[in-house]
């Protein structure tokens, strides 16, 4: 299970979130959704251990074990991964060499055959391994290239960023599909997001968390998300 208990979280001196409580088991996938600056984006990289963001209070706990105090490099190594909202672009740096150095490093093999298959699978061609990391890619290419990393990685949880955001319908349909297969497989997902068209494509079995100033402000299933999506989340 992940565990995330009490959390409080400060950038400098100003208290971010406050009080979070989360229990994601194997194979569940929790929604966050929340209007713009309600701290999602805080919370993934708190979770992944972000250096920027103080813990003040709380614990994270990674199947069994508190990895509060631990860095993020090693947070990957115990099985968690974080999807970025806005995917950076390294210079010099050929994806297919960044994936087979990320695939040795989690204790995979480093399949050059099967991280094509895979990125053929999210829609991208072999061509694209041979750039440099996001280099010349869409934005909904760079989420679809995000989304293959964690089919590679099979992590135990993941913390998904905005994955849809500012994507067309059919990175939509790719992304949609990786998080499907990724439950499938028994990793616990946390999907942030501000929409519900996403959870269209998607199972019906899933929570749904409310974040705004900070706070959970409630929490319940696909009605919820339903709810948010006619309503907004000023009701």
């Amino acid at each position: 299970m992940f565990e995330v208990k009490n959390l409080h979280v400060s950038i400098g001196e100003t208290r971010k979130l406050r009080d979070i409580n989360l229990n994601v088991k194997p194979g569940e996938l929790h929604v966050i959704m929340g209007p713009n600056g309600s701290g999602k984006t805080t919370l993934a990289m708190a979770l992944i251990g972000h250096p920027r963001y103080k813990i003040d209070t709380g614990k994270i706990i990674l199947n069994g074990e508190d990895i509060t105090g631990i860095p993020m490099h090693e947070r990957t190594r115990k099985g968690l991964f974080l999807s970025f909202q806005h995917p950076v672009e390294i210079d010099s740096l050929r994806y297919l060499t960044f994936l087979l150095e990320a695939l040795k490093k989690n204790g995979k093999s480093p399949d050059v055959e099967w991280i094509k298959r895979v990125f053929e699978k999210m829609g991208l061609s072999e061509e694209f391994l041979q750039r440099n990391v996001n280099s010349g890619f869409s934005g909904g290419e760079k989420k679809r290239a995000e989304l293959a990393q964690m089919l590679l990685l099979s992590p135990k949880y993941a913390i998904l960023d905005e994955p849809d955001t500012g994507v067309d319908v059919d990175s939509m349909k790719f992304i949609a599909g990786a998080i499907n297969e990724s439950l499938s497989r028994g990793t616990g997902i946390i999907l942030i997001t501000h929409y519900a068209r996403i959870l269209n494509e998607i199972g019906k079995g899933f929570h749904v968390h409310i974040l705004a100033g900070g706070e959970i402000k409630a929490e319940g299933g696909p009605e919820l998300a339903e709810k948010v999506e006619k309503q907004g989340f000023g009701e």
